[in-house]
């Protein structure tokens, strides 16, 4: 089956509370801005964080967590909004309450929940998704497994969920019950860390076996061997996400597998990098390590459909950059320089 060539982007801008909208062709390369939609009212939106959004798998809905005024009865809330299918601009939807500032929120393989972490209150939320693609306002599952929790993520088989803690050092294990939307404790029930990693973000390769966490605060990347039946990490290797020669503190954001399974990507904000590895079929390891360098703050991005181009965000250079990642064993290749909304900071492709 041949991978799409059309693609739509949506970049969330902390500053406005607004998403951005780009129209993107995998081959030519090609990108347009094609529409900018701001949420109405007060609230801090992307203030200190970074506004997440997540997409159904039928690409018919985007949702976006928006944080309300701390200070006032505004309250954190996910806004649901419907894709155009022909053009990918966004039409609101809805506004759904929710218990807490959701740093991330994704969803469950079958697109009948969203699921949310809340890093300054260690909550883990799933809410029903109702039959027109709302958010319903009552969680199936709400619990506080640990502090810093900073990202909630649903493997390829929709049975185990992985919650790395930024600062609690450890990388929690659930299992996912899809038809209640409720979670259980794995056993083991997580992975401890060295002190100090400040476990971020992890992501799947396609191919199932493996999963790859990135450590914000030592520049760390993990590859462990995913155990199918039971959802068991072996690790299998490690790697530096940082520039050879680096000096300073680490700041890591993102890492994504291609959907071809044939790299793996990280950006760090301190060097204002992007890493890109070769993946091995067969051992899951990386190799061919190659840095590029990027506008200021990678904070995040995302891969196109067929993989040929990565999408970043540089949330203190107020742009979207395009990289070409089509040549393995090769550096990226910058194609492109578009401006945003002021501090862009997540990347959402359909």
């Amino acid at each position: 089956m041949t991978a799409r060539s059309n693609y739509t982007a949506y970049i969330s801008c902390r500053s406005g509370n607004e998403v951005n909208v780009f129209a993107g062709n995998d081959v030519s390369g090609n990108l347009t801005h094609i529409q900018t939609t701001s949420r109405r009212g007060g609230g801090r939106g992307l203030k200190g964080r970074g506004l997440s959004l997540t997409h159904s798998p039928d690409r018919r809905r985007l949702y976006a967590s928006v944080y309300g005024d701390q200070d006032s009865a505004e309250k954190d809330v996910v806004d649901t909004y419907a894709v155009d299918q022909d053009t990918g601009r966004l039409t609101h939807v809805s506004s759904t309450p929710v218990m807490a500032q959701l740093i991330h929120i994704s969803m469950d393989r079958r697109g009948r929940f969203l699921l949310g972490a809340s890093e300054p209150s260690g909550l883990i939320a799933v809410y029903p998704i109702d039959e027109h693609g709302k958010v319903r306002p009552n969680p199936s599952y709400a619990k506080e497994p640990l502090s810093g929790a900073h990202q909630v993520l649903l493997d390829y088989s929709n049975k185990f969920a992985y919650v790395p803690s930024l600062s609690s050092d450890v990388l929690v294990s659930l299992v996912f019950d899809e038809k209640t939307g409720t979670f259980q404790a794995n056993s083991p029930p997580q992975i401890a860390l060295q002190s100090g990693a400040g476990c971020r973000h992890v992501a799947f390769h396609p191919g199932r076996r493996y999963l790859y966490l990135l450590n914000q605060r030592d520049g760390s990347l993990i590859v462990y061997e995913m155990e199918p039946m039971k959802g068991g990490l072996l690790e299998i290797m490690r790697a530096s996400i940082l520039p050879t020669g680096f000096e300073g503190s680490p700041w890591g954001a993102q890492v994504h597998a291609s959907p071809d399974g044939q790299r793996l990507y990280a950006s760090e904000r301190r060097s204002n990098t992007l890493t890109v590895w070769d993946i091995d079929h067969v051992s899951g390891k990386l190799s061919n390590r190659h840095t590029v360098e990027t506008a200021e703050n990678p904070r995040c991005f995302d891969v196109t459909p067929n993989g040929r181009f990565i999408l970043v965000s540089a949330l203190k250079a107020d742009c979207i950059e395009l990289f070409d990642v089509s040549q393995s064993s090769t550096e990226p290749q910058k194609v492109l320089e578009l401006p945003t909304g002021i501090e862009p900071g997540w990347v959402e492709i359909i």
